[in-house]
């Protein structure tokens, strides 16, 4: 019996072990998720690598700007993507594997102030400039929060931790990468609020179905650990300016 499988698993697996899946990315405002120069650090790139090992199909991840990455997809740049309708509006031609993993955006708390709800929040906040956030956030703002925009997570972080803002809304897991290397404590600010969550996916053309069949085999078994994965990831490759406020 175990035989019979094995056999069937390798004739399943050759179509796609000829192919190569092309994963278009960005590095900018993806941490721990993917980032360095070459797209060649993070916790999706990890889960993509164990995918090929697994799988025996090569994988190739190509930077390029985020406002690029449908058209390249269009253009035959690349044949997969990470992604969730919030992020991006996918082709029509895309077939959405997982979800690989979920995207929740919490909201952190200078030491000493701990919300139970979003009607708690008093004071002042820092949010990332044109990024969309929940109503039950949005509501607050001009009425019981004074809002600072951030052009980008790590100003948003120095900001926060200069305490000139006494709360911030920022995916948990960045959150938590940065604190690490930054050597502070990131229970320190963790409320229970959650301001946002959805799934994100691993998108693949539907004209790789070799590749498809391959991806949902493998991830329909594979849990991805991203708090088990945190301590074992690298720095980025760019310089993290951001300093600890005393």
């Amino acid at each position: 019996m175990r035989i019979g499988l094995l056999i069937i698993a390798v004739f399943w697996a050759l179509p796609a072990s000829s192919q190569t899946l092309q994963v278009m990315g960005s590095d900018e405002g993806f941490l721990p998720f993917y980032y360095g120069d070459n797209l060649d650090k993070g916790v999706l790139v990890e889960v993509i690598n164990e995918f090929s090992l697994a799988a025996g199909i090569a994988v190739d991840f190509r930077p390029m700007p985020r406002n690029r990455l449908a058209w390249a997809l269009e253009e035959g740049r690349a044949n997969a993507v990470f992604a969730t309708p919030r992020w991006m509006p996918l082709p029509d031609r895309m077939h959405l594997v997982g979800p690989v993993l979920t995207w929740r955006d919490h909201v952190f708390a200078q030491p000493g102030r701990q919300p139970v709800s979003f009607d708690d929040l008093q004071g002042s906040i820092c949010l990332r400039r044109w990024f969309v956030y929940s109503d039950q956030l949005e509501r607050r703002i001009s009425t019981s929060l004074d809002r600072h925009d951030a052009y980008n997570a790590q100003q948003m972080l120095d900001m926060f931790l200069h305490k000139r803002c006494d709360y911030i809304v920022m995916n948990e897991m960045e959150f938590r990468f940065l604190a690490r290397l930054l050597d502070i404590d990131p229970d320190g600010y963790s409320t229970e609020l959650i301001d946002a969550e959805w799934p994100v996916y691993l998108g693949i053309l539907k004209t790789e179905t070799a590749l498809i069949e391959a991806a949902e085999a493998f991830f329909s078994t594979h849990t991805v650990d991203v708090e088990t994965m945190l301590p074992n990831l690298p720095p980025p490759d760019q310089h993290i300016s951001i300093q600890p406020g005393h």
